[in-house]
């Protein structure tokens, strides 16, 4: 999550509210800061984020199969495989490990 700890009275609002660690490090990463000390992850938030991820989504979704061979500091290559060669290029590479 963060550096920050969850102080008891925290943990005991966070359980009867249905609230995770990980939803905390979410909230504090995305939302509004309200105070020094407060923040509020507003509707406008909540939009912004979720349009972000479906951006991230799409983008896997059109790189999927993507390969990248790189030497050294350098990108050498890049494409897309096919399933059968993907597979094949797993099996060897997991062989070359």
């Amino acid at each position: 999550m963060t550096n920050l700890a969850i102080s008891r009275h925290a943990a005991a609002r966070m359980r009867q509210r249905g609230i995770r660690e990980r939803d905390l490090a979410l909230v504090l990463e995305a939302a509004t800061p309200l105070a020094h000390d407060a923040w509020m992850l507003t509707a406008a938030d909540a939009d912004r984020e979720i349009a972000r991820r479906k951006r991230e989504i799409e983008q896997l979704q059109r790189l999927r199969g993507c390969k990248v061979v790189v030497s050294g500091n350098a990108i050498v290559t890049v494409c897309h495989m096919r399933p059968a060669a993907e597979r094949g290029a797993l099996r060897r590479g997991r062989e070359y490990r």
